[in-house]
């Protein structure tokens, strides 16, 4: 019987493609190697400590994935407020739509600020992918962003197409 080799099993997985997609580099500390992986991962790149001088100015696709996040926590806000007042049956719903329009404080007020963050959460997520696309930054070493982000558009369209 063959005895098992943790050190074996463990560098197979950190050479493996979708390991170095997701920790991009090694973990020496020198300065270099700590700015790679802030700027290379995929949670640290949000805030990165260094940035280079043209990837600061401002464009009309800057943001696009704050924004989207900015839509998703407004209809997620709105979408609790509105659970507590909605029931999703057929004997209730036209009754429950009714009261929230007429008698609910700020029913309606909700009600429209729901149903336009999901509609512009789905637009700021396309316009998103799309700048991503045209911007190439789907290349490797970042395909699992990708990939992450491929599966967030899929799981807003379907949310979308389910949700209102």
């Amino acid at each position: 019987m063959a005895k098992f080799d943790w050190n074996e099993t463990k560098r197979q997985i950190t050479d493996s493609q979708a390991w170095q997609s997701i920790f991009r580099h090694g973990y020496e500390d020198t300065p270099r190697n700590r700015i790679l992986m802030v700027s290379g991962n995929v949670w640290l790149h949000l805030h990165p400590s260094k940035v280079q001088k043209h990837t600061v100015r401002l464009r009309f696709t800057w943001c696009m994935g704050g924004i989207t996040f900015l839509l998703f926590l407004v209809t997620v806000i709105t979408g609790v407020y509105l659970m507590f007042y909605y029931r999703p049956t057929a004997e209730y719903a036209y009754a429950d739509m009714k009261y929230l329009e007429f008698d609910m404080p700020f029913g309606m007020l909700m009600r429209n600020m729901h149903r336009w963050a999901a509609h512009g959460m789905v637009i700021a997520v396309w316009l998103h992918m799309f700048r991503v696309f045209m911007t190439g930054s789907y290349k490797p070493p970042r395909e699992f962003n990708w990939v992450v982000g491929v599966i967030l558009l899929v799981l807003t369209l379907l949310l979308s197409f389910t949700g209102y």
